[in-house]
């Protein structure tokens, strides 16, 4: 199932070109493969704590994938771990906290592996759903929050992956829309009900604004960088 908020592509306005980066490279495999978006590290590095507000991204862990997949590239000090996510073959930053990291990053990361290794978009959902089954994954035990507040956040639509406001998430297992009053473009709302479950809450106009303005180089870079400049 795509991540709904791809229908708010329309309400980030991001502007402007120019600044250097290497050309994105695309694993395709065959034409139901997964799709994995590869940056260099040094970009991939900046970009995965872009998710984070900015008082926390100096003590924030980061992964970075490799051929193989994640691997820590620095240890932090707050409770939080970033990773830019390739999770359903889309491409954004994303940092959980601790429970996070033990129940909701491991899929992610698996997600990466199996389409770095060929994987369909079927393949990956079946293993994933398996893992559910046999206990390899689990929802959160607790509350808890991951942070998706860069303005570099793109998912796979049609094809082509598009630009979707920041927005912070909630970790909901098992939740649903109906359970919460969620409407999507008019209130916070659930993407993926289940196990990973995470009630979804829109950074507000001018949040969003501020947040372009202060990573607009980065912007541009990483979009020159996976071809939608």
């Amino acid at each position: 199932m795509r991540f709904q908020l791809v229908l708010f592509a329309a309400a980030l306005a991001i502007l402007c070109p120019e600044v250097q980066a290497q050309l994105p490279e695309v694993h395709n495999h065959d034409a139901t493969g997964g799709k994995v978006v590869a940056i260099s590290r040094d970009l991939e590095l900046r970009l995965a704590v872009n998710a984070l507000p900015a008082l926390l991204r100096d003590g924030a862990t980061i992964r970075v994938m490799e051929a193989d997949g994640y691997v820590e590239a620095r240890h932090g000090t707050n409770p939080f771990t970033c990773i830019v996510s390739r999770r359903g073959g889309n491409f954004y930053p994303v940092c959980f906290d601790q429970e996070g990291t033990r129940t909701i990053l491991p899929a992610y990361e698996d997600d990466a592996i199996m389409r770095l290794k060929g994987a369909s978009d079927q393949d990956v959902e079946l293993a994933l759903a398996k893992g559910f089954a046999d206990g390899k994954y689990r929802p959160p035990a607790r509350p808890g929050i991951a942070y998706m507040l860069s303005p570099c956040t793109y998912m796979f639509e049609e094809g082509k992956l598009k630009a979707v406001p920041p927005h912070t998430m909630f970790y909901a297992p098992f939740l649903t829309d109906t359970d919460v009053g969620g409407v999507m473009g008019k209130t916070p709302f659930i993407d993926r009900p289940g196990p990973h479950g995470q009630f979804i809450v829109l950074a507000g106009a001018k949040e969003r604004e501020k947040l372009v303005t202060d990573s607009q180089a980065l912007v541009n870079e990483v979009e020159k960088a996976i071809g939608l400049r």
